[in-house]
């Protein structure tokens, strides 16, 4: 969301997020009744509705032109599909048990970055800077003192789980969505410069000239392309991330539930049971 639709109630804007969807998805829902699922309870009452004023009677108008049934679902039933617009928060909630985050707060005090800051938020926020439970946050991101947990936080951001080893871009990216200290990108180009995996795994020389692009395929699934969506909250059969298959021809994505941990081997045996027997040829594209 953004500018006016911000202001939107609340209804307005579940109704709006179901329209945008809908636009994103509606070459693959027109042919064929579909469910949606929604966790806004007012919403299951769309079709009934008598008054409606101009806004809700142009969006009404587009969603009619769908065949589909939509039925109320629990937010707590709905986790898993909450994850996949909130996964990018899920760290804003920190368990001070994890070993090492209860010694934070009592290096506030003493840290030559984050001392001064830390003091004057301690009744109220002072400009970006605010204390939560004796952490101290920079616009909603923790800010790590100067210890070894700037190090292992890059290293764990730079191991990327199933995805391999990210470059310096990609894991800065990922630790400013989370974590703030200064000059974060000297310790940042730092770790990365010096990992072993990726000295041995990386090509010393780097190939010239331009890129070269795929052929353009002439047939669904002749060519795919391949993914992983990582950090989602397990669910009851201990799956917490997504495999995500994509035809390169028609843009049409095929979402697999896996675990992090799969190795090669189970991520091959997932596709071949839930893709390759339902494609006759698969030509994969890296």
């Amino acid at each position: 969301l953004g500018g006016a639709t911000l202001n939107y109630p609340t209804y307005d804007k579940e109704l709006y997020a179901l329209v945008c969807a809908l636009q994103t998805w509606q070459h693959y829902l027109w042919p064929k009744e579909f469910v949606i699922h929604t966790d806004h309870e007012s919403l299951k009452h769309l079709k009934g509705q008598q008054k409606l004023n101009k806004r809700h009677a142009r969006w009404v108008e587009f969603i009619e032109t769908f065949p589909y049934v939509i039925k109320y679902k629990k937010g707590k039933d709905n986790v898993v599909a909450d994850a996949l617009s909130r996964r990018y928060t899920l760290l804003s909630t920190l368990d001070a048990k994890l070993l090492g985050f209860e010694q934070i707060k009592d290096l506030y005090d003493s840290d030559f970055d984050f001392a001064e800051i830390y003091e004057s938020c301690s009744k109220f926020a002072s400009g970006r800077y605010s204390r939560q439970d004796g952490f101290l946050f920079y616009e909603n991101r923790l800010c790590v003192p100067n210890c070894s947990l700037r190090d292992l936080f890059v290293r764990e951001a730079h191991g990327g789980g199933l995805m391999g080893h990210f470059g310096v871009a990609k894991t800065l990216q990922v630790m400013r969505d989370h974590f703030y200290w200064p000059h974060m990108i000297r310790d940042v180009e730092r770790i990365c410069s010096r990992c072993a995996t990726c000295k041995q795994a990386k090509s010393k020389v780097q190939p010239n000239g331009l890129y070269t692009p795929f052929p353009i395929p002439s047939h669904p699934w002749t060519d795919i392309s391949m993914d992983f969506v990582l950090g989602l909250p397990r669910t009851r059969a201990g799956k917490d991330s997504i495999f995500v298959v994509v035809d390169r021809f028609s843009k049409m994505a095929h979402f697999i539930a896996c675990r992090k941990t799969d190795d090669a081997s189970h991520i091959a045996a997932l596709f071949i049971k839930d893709l390759a027997l339902l494609f006759l040829i698969v030509t994969l594209s890296f």
